[in-house]
């Protein structure tokens, strides 16, 4: 096997869960055969997915105490709860009143690379496990790739990556590269089990996240883009943005009018929309009402506005902005 695999995907794909399993098959004493219909087998490369973990060894043991030694996660401080992890006096952040870093630290990086050049405790191979890749800043990247160009011969690197692009060439050259596929139907319904109710409402979910059913609330945004769009129908002349809806939050708002922009302008040149194919007759209706060109111009907008997401807001006129750029689409006259 390749000494490091990087699993590339969009956010909500399930690539967490899935290098977590496969950490776990790695270092289980006794794995067990996997069976085709697993999600593991049937997105993951092949070399990857041969077995999984018995859950009854004692490494397995470890691993659910969420102690094993031949294991090391790499993750941002921020994001150590939302994976179920706890995080060790290493990686916790320094201070009660410090902000959880939003990066993988360089401190994490060394102490991975000093980690990596240990004795396995078990007498088997050890497993690095480092997610979301992306999130390294530039100290930690260069102190990766040090590793990454003369790997231990004894350590399974395992990195997750959102996006390629965010990544330095080098570190993906070292890699052996996999693009994990959307989700299955079967695996999507059954990840979404849980956070909706009937069959209609978990189509809208699969169609408004395009697969992205492992993000924390893949419906977020969908309940809001369909109250707007159904405010939107209601007025016939263009609209006061005072009448609309307010959005969750500014990056929500931002998310969804990315979505309902690109729906609209698909269906402006025929095509099927992708993320509200239940909001077809809004949309068209909708669609006749906007000049192409202002709809790209705002789309381009709220792009800007997205890479700015992080930045502190006042939420509230945030939001109004928001509204007053989308109500005004729909004046045709300029």
């Amino acid at each position: 096997m390749n000494s490091a695999w990087l699993i590339h995907a969009p956010q909500g794909y399930g690539k967490w869960p899935l290098l977590q399993r496969t950490a776990n098959a790695l270092l289980c004493e006794s794995p067990q055969s996997l069976a085709a219909s697993e999600p593991e087998a049937a997105r993951l490369p092949a070399v990857l997915s041969t077995s999984k973990a018995c859950g009854h060894c004692a490494s397995c043991a470890l691993l659910a105490a969420g102690t094993h030694p031949d294991l090391l996660i790499a993750a941002p401080e921020a994001m150590w709860p939302e994976l179920g992890l706890n995080p060790s006096e290493e990686t916790a952040p320094r201070s009660e009143t410090k902000t959880a870093s939003q990066e993988i630290r360089i401190e994490q990086i060394r102490r991975l690379n000093d980690w990596s050049v240990s004795t396995s405790h078990r007498g088997r191979a050890k497993v690095a496990l480092i997610y979301p890749v992306d999130a390294l800043n530039a100290a930690a990247a260069n102190a990766l790739l040090k590793t990454l160009e003369e790997p231990p011969e004894d350590v399974q690197f395992l990195l997750g990556a959102h996006r390629l692009d965010a990544l330095l060439p080098t570190i993906r050259s070292r890699c052996r590269l996999a693009a994990l596929p959307r989700p299955g139907a079967a695996e999507a319904q059954q990840q979404l089990g849980g956070k909706t109710e009937a069959a209609g409402a978990q189509q809208a979910v699969l169609a408004w996240s395009q697969g992205a059913v492992y993000q924390a609330n893949p419906a977020l945004g969908l309940e809001w883009a369909e109250s707007l769009l159904d405010a939107l129908s209601r007025q016939a002349a263009r609209p006061q943005s005072s009448t609309l809806p307010p959005p969750p939050d500014q990056a929500a708002g931002v998310a969804s009018l990315l979505k309902i922009g690109s729906d609209l302008q698909r269906v402006q040149v025929g095509g099927p929309p992708l993320y509200l194919p239940q909001k077809l007759p809004a949309l068209t209706a909708l669609a006749q009402r906007i000049a192409p060109l202002k709809l790209a111009d705002a789309l381009d907008g709220w792009r800007q506005k997205q890479r700015l997401a992080g930045f502190p807001l006042n939420q509230a006129l945030a939001s109004d902005a928001l509204l007053l750029e989308f109500a005004q689409l729909f004046s045709r006259g300029d």
